[in-house]
Protein backbone atom coordinates (compact mmCIF):
# COMPACT_ATOMS: atom_id res chain seq x y z
CA UNK A 1 0.00 0.00 0.00
CA UNK A 2 2.80 2.43 0.92
CA UNK A 3 4.69 1.63 -2.28
CA UNK A 4 1.64 2.00 -4.53
CA UNK A 5 0.71 5.34 -2.99
CA UNK A 6 4.26 6.63 -3.24
CA UNK A 7 4.63 5.62 -6.89
CA UNK A 8 1.36 7.35 -7.69
CA UNK A 9 2.28 10.49 -5.77
CA UNK A 10 6.02 10.62 -4.92
CA UNK A 11 7.32 12.90 -2.19
CA UNK A 12 10.67 14.64 -1.92
CA UNK A 13 13.00 12.39 0.09
CA UNK A 14 16.42 13.28 -1.27
CA UNK A 15 18.73 16.25 -1.48
CA UNK A 16 19.26 15.33 -5.16
CA UNK A 17 15.56 15.37 -6.09
CA UNK A 18 13.56 17.87 -8.05
CA UNK A 19 9.86 18.17 -8.88
CA UNK A 20 10.31 16.74 -12.38
CA UNK A 21 12.59 13.70 -11.92
CA UNK A 22 11.94 11.39 -8.97
CA UNK A 23 14.76 8.88 -9.42
CA UNK A 24 16.40 9.70 -6.08
CA UNK A 25 13.06 9.71 -4.25
CA UNK A 26 12.16 6.22 -5.49
CA UNK A 27 15.69 5.01 -4.76
CA UNK A 28 15.49 6.37 -1.21
CA UNK A 29 12.24 4.45 -0.71
CA UNK A 30 13.95 1.27 -1.94
CA UNK A 31 16.92 1.73 0.40
CA UNK A 32 14.59 2.21 3.37
CA UNK A 33 12.75 -0.97 2.38
CA UNK A 34 16.10 -2.75 2.28
CA UNK A 35 16.77 -1.59 5.83
CA UNK A 36 13.36 -2.91 6.87
CA UNK A 37 14.26 -6.30 5.33
CA UNK A 38 17.70 -6.35 6.98
CA UNK A 39 19.59 -5.93 3.68
CA UNK A 40 21.18 -2.63 4.74
CA UNK A 41 21.92 -1.21 8.18
CA UNK A 42 21.76 2.59 7.83
CA UNK A 43 20.39 5.39 5.75
CA UNK A 44 22.07 8.72 6.47
CA UNK A 45 20.45 11.82 4.95
CA UNK A 46 20.70 15.57 5.22
CA UNK A 47 18.51 17.47 7.66
CA UNK A 48 17.35 19.84 4.92
CA UNK A 49 13.82 20.95 5.79
CA UNK A 50 12.58 20.20 2.28
CA UNK A 51 12.86 16.44 2.74
CA UNK A 52 13.28 15.93 6.50
CA UNK A 53 9.59 15.67 7.45
CA UNK A 54 8.81 13.34 4.54
CA UNK A 55 11.72 11.05 5.46
CA UNK A 56 10.72 10.88 9.11
CA UNK A 57 7.08 10.21 8.25
CA UNK A 58 8.03 7.45 5.81
CA UNK A 59 10.38 5.87 8.37
CA UNK A 60 7.50 5.83 10.86
CA UNK A 61 5.19 4.22 8.29
CA UNK A 62 7.79 1.51 7.64
CA UNK A 63 8.27 1.06 11.42
CA UNK A 64 11.90 2.11 11.23
CA UNK A 65 13.78 4.11 13.87
CA UNK A 66 15.24 7.55 13.22
CA UNK A 67 17.27 10.21 14.98
CA UNK A 68 19.02 13.49 14.23
CA UNK A 69 22.59 12.48 14.99
CA UNK A 70 25.36 15.00 15.59
CA UNK A 71 28.95 14.49 14.54
CA UNK A 72 31.88 16.64 13.53
CA UNK A 73 33.33 17.73 10.20
CA UNK A 74 36.81 17.01 8.88
CA UNK A 75 38.75 18.64 6.05
CA UNK A 76 39.86 15.72 3.89
CA UNK A 77 42.56 16.66 1.45
CA UNK A 78 44.71 14.43 -0.74
CA UNK A 79 47.37 16.15 -2.87
CA UNK A 80 46.51 16.11 -6.57
CA UNK A 81 47.99 17.84 -9.63
CA UNK A 82 49.05 21.15 -8.03
CA UNK A 83 49.11 20.70 -4.24
CA UNK A 84 47.89 23.40 -1.88
CA UNK A 85 50.65 25.16 0.07
CA UNK A 86 50.79 23.57 3.50
CA UNK A 87 49.88 26.81 5.29
CA UNK A 88 46.72 27.10 3.14
CA UNK A 89 45.76 23.46 3.76
CA UNK A 90 46.28 23.97 7.49
CA UNK A 91 44.20 27.15 7.49
CA UNK A 92 41.31 25.48 5.64
CA UNK A 93 41.46 22.59 8.08
CA UNK A 94 41.26 25.02 10.99
CA UNK A 95 38.02 26.50 9.62
CA UNK A 96 36.44 23.07 9.00
CA UNK A 97 37.71 20.56 11.51
CA UNK A 98 35.51 19.89 14.52
CA UNK A 99 32.50 21.87 13.32
CA UNK A 100 29.17 20.32 14.28
CA UNK A 101 27.53 18.28 11.52
CA UNK A 102 24.01 16.91 11.68
CA UNK A 103 22.50 14.01 9.77
CA UNK A 104 19.23 12.12 9.81
CA UNK A 105 20.01 8.52 10.72
CA UNK A 106 17.43 5.84 9.86
CA UNK A 107 17.87 2.24 10.95
CA UNK A 108 15.88 -0.84 11.92
CA UNK A 109 17.56 -1.44 15.26
CA UNK A 110 16.78 1.12 17.95
CA UNK A 111 20.02 0.17 19.73
CA UNK A 112 21.96 1.41 16.68
CA UNK A 113 20.54 4.93 16.83
CA UNK A 114 23.29 6.21 19.13
CA UNK A 115 26.11 4.33 17.38
CA UNK A 116 27.12 7.29 15.19
CA UNK A 117 26.70 10.04 17.78
CA UNK A 118 29.90 12.08 17.90
CA UNK A 119 31.38 10.39 14.83
CA UNK A 120 33.47 12.24 12.29
CA UNK A 121 31.01 12.74 9.42
CA UNK A 122 33.66 13.09 6.75
CA UNK A 123 33.13 11.91 3.18
CA UNK A 124 35.28 8.86 3.87
CA UNK A 125 33.48 7.89 7.05
CA UNK A 126 30.02 8.47 5.59
CA UNK A 127 31.04 6.30 2.64
CA UNK A 128 31.94 3.48 5.04
CA UNK A 129 28.69 3.91 6.98
CA UNK A 130 26.69 3.58 3.76
CA UNK A 131 28.73 0.63 2.40
CA UNK A 132 30.17 2.48 -0.58
CA UNK A 133 33.23 0.83 -2.20
CA UNK A 134 36.54 2.16 -0.87
CA UNK A 135 37.77 2.94 -4.40
CA UNK A 136 34.75 5.14 -5.12
CA UNK A 137 35.06 6.97 -1.80
CA UNK A 138 38.76 7.66 -2.48
CA UNK A 139 37.93 8.85 -6.01
CA UNK A 140 35.31 11.25 -4.61
CA UNK A 141 37.72 12.66 -2.00
CA UNK A 142 40.38 13.13 -4.69
CA UNK A 143 37.96 15.07 -6.87
CA UNK A 144 37.00 17.35 -4.00
CA UNK A 145 40.70 17.87 -3.32
CA UNK A 146 41.14 18.92 -6.96
CA UNK A 147 38.30 21.41 -6.41
CA UNK A 148 40.29 23.02 -3.59
CA UNK A 149 43.53 23.13 -5.58
CA UNK A 150 41.88 24.69 -8.63
CA UNK A 151 39.94 27.17 -6.50
CA UNK A 152 43.14 28.27 -4.76
CA UNK A 153 44.92 28.74 -8.10
CA UNK A 154 41.95 30.70 -9.49
CA UNK A 155 41.78 32.99 -6.43
CA UNK A 156 45.51 33.64 -6.45
CA UNK A 157 45.43 34.54 -10.13
CA UNK A 158 42.37 36.81 -10.09
CA UNK A 159 41.84 38.17 -6.58
CA UNK A 160 45.08 38.23 -4.61
CA UNK A 161 48.37 40.08 -4.79
CA UNK A 162 50.68 37.11 -4.97
CA UNK A 163 52.19 34.95 -2.26
CA UNK A 164 52.54 37.93 0.08
CA UNK A 165 48.76 38.10 0.55
CA UNK A 166 47.91 37.19 4.17
CA UNK A 167 46.63 33.63 4.55
CA UNK A 168 43.43 34.76 6.26
CA UNK A 169 42.61 37.00 3.29
CA UNK A 170 43.14 34.15 0.85
CA UNK A 171 40.90 31.83 2.89
CA UNK A 172 38.21 34.49 3.10
CA UNK A 173 38.19 35.02 -0.67
CA UNK A 174 38.15 31.27 -1.30
CA UNK A 175 35.13 30.98 0.97
CA UNK A 176 33.30 33.77 -0.82
CA UNK A 177 34.30 32.91 -4.38
CA UNK A 178 31.65 31.07 -6.39
CA UNK A 179 33.63 31.13 -9.62
CA UNK A 180 35.70 28.25 -10.90
CA UNK A 181 38.46 27.73 -13.39
CA UNK A 182 38.17 26.24 -16.90
CA UNK A 183 40.00 23.18 -15.54
CA UNK A 184 37.30 22.68 -12.91
CA UNK A 185 34.47 23.17 -15.37
CA UNK A 186 35.97 20.69 -17.84
CA UNK A 187 36.62 18.11 -15.13
CA UNK A 188 33.09 18.41 -13.75
CA UNK A 189 31.62 18.14 -17.25
CA UNK A 190 33.51 14.87 -17.76
CA UNK A 191 32.26 13.58 -14.40
CA UNK A 192 28.68 14.46 -15.34
CA UNK A 193 28.88 12.54 -18.61
CA UNK A 194 31.32 9.72 -17.82
CA UNK A 195 30.24 8.98 -14.25
CA UNK A 196 26.85 10.40 -13.27
CA UNK A 197 24.97 9.98 -16.55
CA UNK A 198 26.65 6.61 -17.15
CA UNK A 199 25.78 5.30 -13.69
CA UNK A 200 22.17 6.50 -13.89
CA UNK A 201 21.80 4.56 -17.14
CA UNK A 202 23.59 1.38 -16.12
CA UNK A 203 23.69 1.42 -12.29
CA UNK A 204 20.52 3.26 -11.18
CA UNK A 205 20.20 1.41 -7.86
CA UNK A 206 23.21 3.09 -6.19
CA UNK A 207 23.41 6.69 -4.96
CA UNK A 208 27.16 7.28 -5.16
CA UNK A 209 29.25 8.22 -8.18
CA UNK A 210 31.30 5.22 -9.38
CA UNK A 211 35.03 5.78 -9.75
CA UNK A 212 36.98 5.30 -12.99
CA UNK A 213 37.51 1.61 -12.27
CA UNK A 214 33.89 1.00 -11.28
CA UNK A 215 32.53 2.47 -14.50
CA UNK A 216 34.02 -0.65 -16.12
CA UNK A 217 32.56 -4.17 -16.01
CA UNK A 218 32.55 -6.49 -13.00
CA UNK A 219 33.40 -3.72 -10.53
CA UNK A 220 32.49 -3.33 -6.83
CA UNK A 221 29.94 -0.65 -7.75
CA UNK A 222 28.30 -2.82 -10.41
CA UNK A 223 28.11 -5.76 -8.02
CA UNK A 224 26.47 -3.58 -5.39
CA UNK A 225 24.03 -2.22 -7.98
CA UNK A 226 23.19 -5.78 -9.02
CA UNK A 227 22.57 -6.78 -5.41
CA UNK A 228 20.17 -3.88 -4.84
CA UNK A 229 18.50 -4.38 -8.23
CA UNK A 230 17.88 -8.07 -7.53
CA UNK A 231 16.29 -7.21 -4.19
CA UNK A 232 13.97 -4.70 -5.87
CA UNK A 233 13.10 -7.02 -8.76
CA UNK A 234 12.25 -9.92 -6.44
CA UNK A 235 10.33 -7.95 -3.81
CA UNK A 236 9.04 -4.75 -5.44
CA UNK A 237 8.95 -5.21 -9.24
CA UNK A 238 6.94 -2.04 -9.86
CA UNK A 239 9.50 0.01 -7.92
CA UNK A 240 12.32 -1.80 -9.74
CA UNK A 241 10.98 -0.71 -13.12
CA UNK A 242 10.31 2.90 -12.17
CA UNK A 243 13.83 3.36 -10.71
CA UNK A 244 15.31 2.23 -14.04
CA UNK A 245 12.98 4.54 -16.01
CA UNK A 246 13.61 7.55 -13.76
CA UNK A 247 17.35 6.86 -13.77
CA UNK A 248 17.37 7.22 -17.55
CA UNK A 249 15.51 10.53 -17.26
CA UNK A 250 18.05 11.78 -14.74
CA UNK A 251 20.93 10.66 -16.98
CA UNK A 252 19.69 12.91 -19.78
CA UNK A 253 20.01 15.90 -17.44
CA UNK A 254 23.78 15.28 -17.17
CA UNK A 255 24.53 14.19 -20.72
Amino acid sequence: MIIDEFIEKPKILSLFANQRIHWSNFLTLLHLLMIKHGERKFHLASTNKRELKNLCNLADELELKWKITTGTSLFEYQKQAIPLPQNIANAIGTTHNGNAEEGLLITKDENALDSLEGSVLSDSNVGKILDYPDCCVKWYVNNKSSDWEELYAFVMEHYCEGVNTPVENIIQVMGECDANSPETRNRIKKIHVNHIAESRNTMPFIFFQPCDVCIGPSSPARKLNEKYANFAKENYPQLYKIIIDEGKKDAKYYE
